[in-house]
Order: structure tokens, then sequence, then C-alpha cells
């Protein structure tokens, strides 16, 4: 992640990321975060180099439609390297069929407000803006504290 994630979002931060990456990826939140029964963790491998992670989450409540049965993309990084050749899309079909699998009503996700890329690209999927959430990052810049609910429903799970 310390040459992944810096890529697209070390600009969000005053200290480059530094702080996310230390708290998020230590070794203490990634056991814990392994450890949850609901979480699934995917390293993301393409051409045979790593190039990213996926973290999903099933269960999961989605404030905006908290009676749905929810299941959260949770994390999605991807190298540059990578953009435009369908990796990214590869993930997203993915969730969406353990999401179906496993029965969820709706798949959501976190969208930076100031993150434009990011949001066309899951609009492009069928995801819908929610509800706007504040983060509460020490040190992320204050633009960049808004985000967006997003999920899309996934029909019928009967």
């Amino acid at each position: 992640m310390k040459r992944v994630y810096p890529s697209a979002y070390s600009h969000f931060w005053k200290d480059e990321g530094s702080w996310y990456l230390n708290q998020i990826y230590s070794k203490e939140n990634l056991k814990q975060e392994l450890s949850d029964v609901n979480s699934m963790y995917y390293f993301v491998h393409y051409n045979d180099d790593l190039v990213g992670i996926l973290k999903l989450i099933s269960d999961c409540l989605y404030p905006p439609l908290a009676s749905e049965k929810g299941f959260k993309i949770h994390r999605i990084y991807l190298d540059p390297s990578v953009q435009g050749k369908g990796v990214g899309n590869a993930l997203m079909d993915y969730a969406q069929e353990v999401a179906i699998a496993q029965k969820h009503s709706l798949i959501w996700l976190d969208a930076m407000d100031t993150h434009m890329q990011a949001q066309r690209f899951y609009k492009k999927l069928g995801f819908q803006k929610t509800e706007k959430q504040r983060l509460d990052f020490p040190l992320l810049h204050d633009e960049h504290r808004p985000m967006w609910f997003m999920h899309k429903m996934l029909g019928s799970t009967e």
C-alpha cells in the first residue's frame, strides 16, 4: 500500500498519507480486520504483479437505507498502472457476485466528494449517491473531508 495508495491519495493529506497508511495498515489493525468473520480481504494481482487490494464486508449496515441488507466495498485501491485495463471492473463484478450469492439487497461504498474519477466509475456501474458524510481523520485536508454514501440495489433476494 505504500506504493499504491500515495499515487492516488497523497495530495488529500497534510502528511501525504503517512498517518493513514500507518494507522490502517499497521500489523495490529490488519490482524483485527482479518479476524472479522464478515470481512473478506484480497490482494489483487495482474500479470504476476501485486497491484492493489480489495476489502469487502458482508452484513454491513448502510446508514441511509438501514432496513436493507447491505454489503460494503470497504476498500478498493489499485496501482495507476492497471487503470483502464478492466481490473477495477472485474473487482466490482466480483464484489457484486459475492453480494448476490450472500443474498444482500444492496451493495454500497464510500466515495470522496473530491474524487470525481472514482464517482464517475461507480456511477457508470449503476451506483447512485445517497447522502454525504464527513471524515474526521486527523491530517486530512478539510476540502477532502466530505464523502458520499453510494449504493446499488441488487434486486429481489427471494
